[in-house]
This record gives structure tokens, C-alpha cells and sequence, in this order.
């Protein structure tokens, strides 16, 4: 699956954004969370893959019990927002999360979380642009309500037009949710073509 997201993120460029986008952050919340850069159209791979989905988030009140799903952290962004974690939370299993209804409150807590993440994103690499999918990105209101969260939390903190319109900073990938089908031949393509 790392491979997949590494091939999304390398790919981001040209499937999601203008290809004169050089620099953005692919986020993917699913089962795990997985956080790709590409800066100057290169993705970053340092001295090991980022794991940007374990950084530490400040819990909502309504989380202040849980203890989080991470077995490494807890509570951090991945122990808060992946599917296994809403369901602990809800009491149900991972399958039934498309039960849940839009106005559940957990909807808010996640999209809470994740925009702190985009937040510390933005500050720390001030990307051109944020790319969300994954399964968890499926729920059509969480995007809106991490833009809202967003742009409150960082509170005209940082001027940009591009932040002061979320709806284009803050995006889906362009062919979600067929993104991973289409990461998936472009990595087939590469092994086969290299």
C-alpha cells in the first residue's frame, strides 16, 4: 500500500494539479494515514519514508477519554482519524462506518484533527497546494468541514490568495476516488517500462 501512495504522491503532479505545481503535500486517510511531498517536483524521501501521520494533534474534548488506536502513540493523528479508530470511538465495526450518519459528531472531531494536520503542514512546508483522499475522505462533508476548520485555526495568520480560498488550496485528487486504481497501473507501467 506505501508502494501505491508513493507512486500517488510521485504522480500527484500530473494527476491531481496543474503541472506547473511543483510543490504539495498528498494526504490519504484510510486504515492508516500516509502523508507524501513533492517539493520542486521531487518527492521527498529522506533518511525514511515520513510518517507524518503520526504527528501529535491537540484531542477535541469529546476525545479527551480515548486513549487513541496507535499502537506507537496513541493518540496520535493516525490513533484519532483512521476507520479503526472512528469505530472504536462509535462502538462498531469498520464496515458499518458508512452507516454513521453525516451529523454524527465524530465527523467534526476528524475533520478537527485533520485540519490541524494541514495546518502544520502549511506552516512547516507551505505547499502549494494540499491533496486529501482515501477511504475516510469518502464522507462528501468531511472536506468542507476541514476547510472551515482550517481556516480557523489559522486565523489569517498567514496571508496568501490561495489561502483565502480553501476550496482550491485544500482538494481532493483530481480523478478521486479512482486515484489509487490509476496510481496502481502507472506503478505496474513503471516496473514494466522503467
Amino acid at each position: 500500500m506505501r508502494l501505491l501512495g508513493i507512486q500517488a504522491v510521485k504522480q500527484g503532479v500530473r494527476l491531481t494539479v496543474e503541472s506547473r505545481m511543483a510543490n504539495l503535500v498528498y494526504i490519504t486517510v484510510g486504515t492508516g494515514i500516509g502523508v507524501g511531498v513533492v517539493a520542486n517536483g521531487k518527492v521527498i524521501h529522506g533518511l525514511v519514508h515520513p510518517e507524518g501521520g503520526h504527528m501529535n494533534v491537540k484531542k477535541v474534548k469529546e476525545d479527551e477519554e480515548f486513549k487513541g488506536v496507535c499502537p506507537f502513540h496513541g493518540d496520535c493523528l493516525e490513533g484519532l482519524c483512521t476507520n479503526v479508530s472512528i469505530a472504536t470511538r462509535k462502538k462498531i465495526d469498520v464496515e458499518d462506518l458508512a452507516k454513521l450518519s453525516d451529523d454524527d459528531p465524530i465527523w467534526t472531531s476528524v475533520a478537527n484533527y485533520l485540519a490541524q494536520a494541514i495546518l502544520n503542514v502549511t506552516l512547516i512546508l507551505s505547499p502549494e497546494r494540499i491533496v486529501i483522499g482515501g477511504g475516510i475522505m469518502n464522507r462528501k462533508i468531511l472536506l468542507p468541514m476541514i476547510r472551515k476548520e482550517f481556516v480557523q485555526l489559522l486565523n489569517k495568520y498567514v496571508k496568501h490568495p490561495v489561502l483565502e480560498r480553501p476550496e482550491e488550496y485544500i482538494v481532493h485528487p483530481q480523478y478521486y476516488p479512482k486515484n489509487g486504481v490509476i496510481a496502481a497501473v502507472l506503478l505496474g507501467m513503471e516496473r514494466q517500462f522503467p
